[in-house]
């Protein structure tokens, strides 16, 4: 009874052997709406495996004529509004016409606003704003936003006497998209006066900014502003002007009947404020009570019940808080081209793949003819360490470089040495303590530089820990669990 249990229990490690081999060599396929697809999560590739985008940024030459305040000394204090929205000098001769159209929202004089009304050409990158200094300054923004978007591996080269960037990443269509984005936005945020477009707060006036979430009626991401002591004040102030007040409005006394001649009805007037990023808008809205917090919040989409489609509008946020935190770019990028680079491994890709077969089904042979039907196992587990090391690391955030690639040979090469030197010693249930303890002492050092290089800011050497870490640490808790149980239990078979 006992020698069938030991039986059992090599099969069973045997079948898991194999159903990791076929789920990590050939996957797990589900069919949807009639298309065959692989369940099983795809390996994270580096640029120098999959090959890289190469996006080439020039600055941004535009320029447009607006209507804008100006206070006594030429600066502009925002752009001149009708019905809510940015205008030309020909728009505010409409309005003055009385051609504009209205958006229905009461809109207050501009006679009260202290600044003159000039048309202006205003180019979006001002001769003041290209220097080395704002060059190196946007270099090292866009450096910090990608940072914490998680964007461990790209490069960032930099023209510092034309300004020009040029931003290598992964070719990966949510990578290039979220580079994009990154750096073509200048970060500039503001709350405007909707009635004629004033400027009353900006980015000089935040501290921090963060996502909140509220799951009340559904999931809702929030933009979550704190203001400095200045910018708490003024929010302050504008939350008691901006809101809705009510005004008392009587009927005309020629048209008053029996029944409504005593009668007064209380109608309400709105003062709007838009909140703004990046000149478009996130919101219009008034406030309904003093704010002393110090803490503005701004629905990024609305209550979402799917989890998936909430968190687009959490990333989103995320994207505008880390610029917030980050700080505006001084200068304003486009899009001049967008390249592809494919890697120089893979011409070598099908070789490579071949040589590895080869080595493995070499040491296999030399464990068989040397050790008989316990090599032979030892071959098989040692393939079902591959496959399980390759399943691992598809589900973590391990990297495959050229670099890292080498390590995973090295690693998966130790484990075979490893596995030798236990059918060397001729009784495993007896010996294996020993020679495991001795195999992970000698190990120590490499556990040692595996955790400082996974630590590292460097992504090349990074991605050099991560293999070294999973490699190892795989080996160990593999060849106790599955290695020991089948070589030991077939010698008492």
């Amino acid at each position: 009874m006992e020698k069938m249990l030991k039986r059992l229990k090599i099969i069973v490690a045997i079948l898991l052997v194999i159903l990791l081999s076929l789920i990590a060599f050939w996957g797990v396929f589900t069919k949807e709406k009639g298309v065959w697809n692989n369940q099983v999560a795809p390996y994270n590739l580096g640029m120098d495996v999959k090959g890289s985008r190469e996006l080439r940024y020039t600055l941004d030459n535009s320029e447009e004529e607006k209507y804008v305040y100006v206070d006594e000394n030429g600066n502009i204090k925002g752009e001149v509004w009708e019905n809510g929205s940015s205008t030309t000098a020909e728009h505010e001769a409409e309005h003055e016409a009385g051609t504009a159209e209205d958006d229905g929202h009461d809109h207050e004089s501009h006679d009260n606003i202290p600044y003159a009304k000039e048309t202006k050409t205003i180019k979006v990158n001002s001769d003041e704003k290209l220097t080395k200094e704002n060059f190196e300054q946007a270099k090292k923004l866009i450096q910090k936003r990608l940072k914490k978007q998680g964007m461990s591996e790209y490069n960032i080269r930099l023209d510092n006497v034309t300004g020009s960037l040029i931003v290598e990443t992964p070719n990966d269509e949510n990578q290039v998209n979220k580079v994009q984005e990154i750096v073509s936005t200048i970060g500039k945020f503001q709350i405007i006066d909707y009635q004629n477009g004033l400027v009353l707060m900006d980015n000089s006036d935040i501290k921090k900014a963060s996502v909140v979430t509220s799951n009340a009626a559904g999931y809702t991401a929030y933009l979550q502003i704190e203001f400095n002591e200045e910018g708490s004040e003024k929010l302050r102030q504008i939350s008691t002007e901006y809101k809705e007040t009510p005004v008392e409005n009587t009927q005309n006394e020629e048209n008053e009947t029996e029944e409504n001649a005593e009668e007064q009805t209380q109608e309400t007037e709105k003062k709007y404020v838009s909140i703004v990023f990046d000149d478009t808008t996130m919101m219009t809205t008034y406030f309904g009570e003093e704010m002393t917090a110090g803490m503005l919040q701004i629905a990024v989409g609305q209550a979402k019940t799917n989890y998936d489609e909430y968190l687009e509008d959490y990333n989103s946020a995320k994207v505008i808080s880390d610029m917030l935190n980050s700080g505006m770019l001084p200068i304003s990028y486009e899009l001049e081209s967008d390249n592809f680079v494919q890697a120089e491994i893979v011409n070598e890709a099908d070789t490579m793949k071949k040589i590895a077969i080869v080595v493995i089904i070499l040491i296999s042979i030399i464990l068989v003819v040397k050790f008989k039907m316990a090599g032979a196992l030892a071959s098989l587990l040692g393939i079902g360490y591959i496959a399980l090391l390759s399943i691992v690391v598809r589900y973590t955030n391990a990297v495959i470089t050229e670099s890292s690639i080498l390590v995973y040979a090295i690693v998966i090469l130790l484990n075979y040495i490893f596995m030798k030197q236990l059918l060397l010693t001729g009784d495993i249930s007896k010996n294996y303590d020993r020679v495991q303890k001795k195999f992970c002492l000698r190990l120590i050092p490499v556990c040692v530089v595996a955790v400082v290089f996974t630590l590292s800011q460097y992504f090349v050497v990074s991605s050099l820990g991560m293999a070294m870490f999973w490699g190892i640490i795989l080996s160990i808790l593999y060849n106790f669990i599955v290695t020991r149980t089948v070589l030991k239990n077939r010698e008492e078979v």
